[in-house]
């Protein structure tokens, strides 16, 4: 027999083993949710297909005829068969496995994402993570990314989930702070040795806002960098105040070698406001992108608490 006569016979085969399990055609119906005519037309069909004679009816009961028991059987191989398929597809569909492609920015992605990746590849053995470091907004199509962490408005179709609130504050370590006096007022800083960006014109003019006030201060100092890291050391060898994204000091607050310097007192600046996870939605359907942008998210949430 072709193929071609075989496959319309398959649904056939399926209704055989329903009947024969469930005793007759009625009860087969109801599984089938159908009706028993339409079984006992199944039956007929296929027993015409295959020339033979499969049930023998009775008035209570009916049974298999020798041919029948071994269509039976095959029957019931068939769709063994065909369940294993769907379980073998459905492991496979769930599975975390293959390439993500995460893009976030230095700062972010070296203290806050990546001290994590540890318990990420050793939840999912078959992962295969690459990060793209950088402060530039990606193209995620045509750099073939598949979730970028960025800071400001989310791009237009796409899903953003929100990551964390990014705010640049002023730090400096006790002794720097003991040796020059501590700023009561951002007008102060002119006198002191401030660690900015130096990235572009015009990072050394720093706008601090409080509440409706706000303040511009053209800074100057012995030491700069477009690094928040090396920014941080700076301050923590006490070369002067450094501008630092707020979660960049996190320990150094606890341990006391740095110290906020004019709390209450925000800088302005590229580098902050709100931060999303960023994906096409096709993705998101993937379990592997799926699993990576959870666990960012409870990265996320454990930040959150522990800011609060």
């Amino acid at each position: 027999m072709r193929t071609s006569e075989l496959l319309p016979l398959l649904p056939d085969l399926a209704v055989l083993v329903d009947v024969v399990e469930a005793g007759s055609f009625s009860a087969a119906a109801r599984l089938q949710g159908s009706t028993p005519s339409a079984v006992s037309r199944q039956i007929a069909r296929l027993e015409a297909a295959l020339g033979l004679k499969l049930l023998e009816r009775s008035t209570r009961r009916l049974h298999l005829t020798s041919g029948g028991q071994e269509v039976l059987r095959h029957a019931r191989d068939m769709l063994e068969a065909a369940r294993a398929a769907c379980d073998g597809a459905a492991r496979h569909a769930s599975s975390v496995t293959g390439r993500v492609r995460l893009a976030a920015p230095k700062a972010a992605l070296r203290q806050l994402i990546h001290p994590q990746l540890p318990g990420l590849l050793q939840t999912y053995p078959q992962l295969v993570l690459e990060l793209q470091v950088t402060d530039q907004v990606v193209d995620l199509i045509a750099d073939g990314v598949d979730i970028a962490l960025r800071l400001g408005d989310p791009p237009p179709g796409y899903v953003a989930r929100p990551f964390m609130e990014v705010r640049t504050l002023l730090y400096a370590a006790p002794a720097y702070l003991a040796a020059h006096g501590t700023p009561q007022h951002p007008a102060e800083l002119v006198r002191h040795s401030c660690l900015h960006l130096a990235e572009l014109p015009g990072d050394d003019e720093w706008c601090l806002v409080r509440g409706n006030e706000r303040v511009v201060v053209n800074v100057r100092g012995r030491y700069a960098s477009n690094h928040s890291e090396m920014r941080r050391e700076a301050a923590e060898w006490g070369l002067g105040i450094a501008s630092l994204p707020d979660f960049s000091v996190r320990q150094q607050l606890a341990d006391g070698s740095l110290q906020p310097v004019l709390p209450g007192w925000q800088l302005l600046g590229r580098y902050q406001g709100s931060s999303w996870l960023v994906y096409h939605a096709d993705r998101y359907r993937s379990p592997r992108v799926r699993a990576v942008v959870d666990y960012l998210l409870q990265i996320a949430a454990n930040l959150g608490q522990q800011r609060a």
